[in-house]
């Protein structure tokens, strides 16, 4: 894979969101200090398996798939990395949507912090986000029931 399309957006030292090619590359793995991989993406095998601690969840990137019904098993997977003094690595195929999504809706839910605030701290980490336009309503949605 070329080198841009294994570059991971470092979200916080320990929180790290990439593509399923990052996933596949385990120089990249290394060289972030990767211990847990949450794998969102739709048909993608967790290829390190003796290396990594992995949750797979296949999310389907439709702006109706119920983004909101997958946050508390990768909330609780990102929390158990991060207890461990871990560092996850959440990626979907792109790397974009589902995976970014997810990332957003943890630190709204971790950090008590909003929807706008949350998406420009990701889109800063990694500019290429783009969460197709249901989960970006649904991520707007899920700041209301939080306030």
């Amino acid at each position: 894979g070329s080198h841009m399309a294994s570059q991971v957006g470092v979200i916080k030292p320990w929180l790290l969101l990439g593509s399923q090619d990052a996933a596949h590359d385990l120089d990249t793995l290394k060289k972030n200090k990767v211990t847990h991989i949450l794998n969102v993406a739709y048909g993608v095998e967790n290829a390190f398996l003796s290396d990594f601690t992995y949750k797979s969840i296949s999310i389907l990137d439709l702006p109706e798939t119920n983004i909101l019904s997958y946050f508390p098993e990768c909330f609780e997977f990102i929390e158990e990395a991060k207890r461990k003094d871990g560092v996850v690595l959440v990626h979907s195929n792109a790397g974009v949507s589902a995976a970014a999504a997810i990332v957003i809706g943890f630190l709204m839910n971790s950090e008590q912090t909003s929807f706008t605030s949350a998406f420009s701290l990701v889109k800063n980490a990694r500019p290429s986000i783009c969460p197709n336009s249901g989960f970006m309503e649904q991520l707007r949605t899920y700041q209301e029931g939080k306030e």
